[in-house]
């Protein structure tokens, strides 16, 4: 089961689809400019510590699911259609943790965490409750396995094989 923060979206989707309009839904996957903020500045000190499990995520640029949103409006036909735009392969914060070790030098470990021990860790940090709750929910979904699946139709509407993981890190890190 999705969190339950997503239930409000699924329930748009169907009220949409309901009222006999034209549609295109986009479901975006968790976006890769996500990444810094939930691995922390001091990344290459501490290492990630999330808890993520093995769990696996398609990640895309945030500007690519962008242009490919673009890409499908200007299409013509795309109406009553619900796109998934994803990356071209799932990654593991195992694979984040190593791709950051390759592109910086510096050795950057991944622990999975306790997910108490994480909330307790964000509370500390001041982060709000309400934005608490969203990215636990995030984390706690990757690690069940309900991020992981990958779609074609990022890839179809840029007509090119979207950022992988490194050419994004690289960006996002200035690495």
């Amino acid at each position: 089961m999705a969190n339950k923060l997503m239930g409000g979206h699924f329930q748009t989707e169907d009220y949409i689809k309901e009222c006999g309009l034209n549609y295109a839904i986009f479901r975006n996957v968790l976006y890769m400019d996500t990444i810094p903020q939930f691995v922390g500045e001091r990344v290459f000190d501490t290492g990630i510590n999330l808890p993520t499990g093995h769990g696996r995520v398609p990640f895309a640029l945030r500007s690519e699911m962008g242009q490919a949103i673009a890409n499908a409006l200007l299409e013509s036909g795309c109406g009553n259609r619900i796109y998934k735009l994803t990356g071209s392969e799932s990654y593991s914060f195992d694979d984040v943790a190593a791709t950051l070790s390759d592109l910086s030098g510096k050795e950057v470990d991944y622990t999975p965490a306790e997910k108490s021990a994480f909330e307790v860790q964000m509370k500390e940090r001041g982060v709000p409750e309400t934005m608490l709750g969203r990215v636990v929910g995030f984390l706690t979904d990757i690690n069940n396995g309900q991020e992981e699946e990958v779609s074609p139709d990022l890839e179809n509407l840029l007509a090119r094989k979207p950022a992988s993981l490194k050419e994004g890190l690289k960006v996002l890190f200035n690495l």
